[in-house]
């Protein structure tokens, strides 16, 4: 069945219409700790079955479930369905693999579309025919890939790949394979930075980067070698000039990337709010969604953490440039 696309960005333009503003959120940032829990029950739901803002990664998963299954209830095509939530199922795979094979108990989320049971007990081997055939691929790739590598981080690596591989097949329409590019490009970015900046990600090195973004893997494998200012200067000559090369710098704080390509992503993204008939109004919404998740995390716990207001107002301009 055709997606009704006019219905569907209609209802998601009626929900970002109700979701707080920055003047909802400057208000919290100066709300004291006592208070915190009845201000966020204002707008969010999911801190009702809460009893401390300390428990707010609980609330924030119910408020994040309740988008998804909204979303994919508004979805009629399959294919779309997998696209907004089968990445999770993936994550889920390579996390419970991996935990597997290190005699750990998995921490799974519930996002996906495959139940984390499911998953759980096929990445132990037992019962791998109640996979989705992509999910099945992917424990294969994972094995095989350990096997020849003897290397979990490899194996990890590989299931990334092939995360992002069946993402693109299940892509609805080029909006959406662009915004697969840019989200590539920015994990490949942060995984320089980190192998540049600190000691994490050193094993199997050449597996690390992730086919289909605008950015080709050779200039990442030839760049991590090379002085940082060259793969600042390359930045500046890609297609993605302005969001990756313009903002970054080597003198910018890692966690500093997540929030300005963030920006770059809601400034691609935003060009949605003059589109009707295609699937980018619906990705613009789940990533206000997770930017506003993003800025609830960081002041409850700067409040916590008695952060001086002033820094925390600071804090929310980076995450929610005027």
């Amino acid at each position: 069945m055709a997606e009704d696309y006019t219905y569907i960005v209609a209802r998601v333009r009626a929900l970002e219409a109700t979701m707080p503003d920055r003047a909802w959120f400057e208000r919290l940032a100066r709300t004291p700790e006592a208070n915190l829990l009845g201000a966020l029950r204002e707008q969010y739901p999911g801190f009702e079955g809460v009893g401390s803002p300390a428990d707010f990664e609980r609330a924030l998963e119910t408020e994040k479930h309740a988008t998804l299954d909204l979303i994919s209830g508004l979805l009629q095509e399959e294919g779309a369905r997998r696209f907004v939530r089968a990445g999770y199922d993936f994550d889920n795979l390579r996390h419970a693999w991996k935990a597997a094979r290190l005699g750990a108990k998995p921490a799974l989320t519930s996002f996906g579309l495959v139940s984390p049971e499911v998953i759980a007990q096929a990445a132990l081997g037992k019962d791998r025919g109640a996979l989705p055939p992509y999910l099945a691929a992917c424990v294969d790739a994972l094995e095989a890939t350990y096997e020849a590598t003897k290397s979990l981080a490899a194996s990890e690596y590989a299931g990334e790949a092939a995360k992002w591989r069946y993402l693109f097949e299940a892509a609805p329409d080029e909006h959406a394979r662009r915004y697969l590019g840019f989200k590539i490009d920015w994990i490949n970015v942060k995984s320089y930075l980190r192998l540049r900046k600190t000691a994490i990600r050193r094993e199997a090195l050449d597996a690390v980067w992730i086919e289909g973004g605008d950015i080709g893997t050779e200039a990442f494998r030839s760049l991590v070698r090379q002085p940082e200012e060259e793969f600042f200067s390359f930045l500046e000559t890609t297609s993605c000039a302005r969001a990756l090369g313009y903002c970054l710098s080597n003198e910018m704080p890692l966690w500093m990337t997540d929030v300005v390509m963030r920006q770059a992503l809601m400034e691609m993204l935003g060009q949605s709010r003059y589109r009707f008939f295609d699937f980018s109004p619906v990705l613009y919404y789940l990533e206000l969604r997770e930017r506003d998740f993003e800025i609830l995390r960081r002041i409850i716990v700067d409040t916590l953490n008695r952060i001086p207001e002033a820094t925390v107002l600071e804090r929310l301009n980076g995450l929610l440039p005027s």
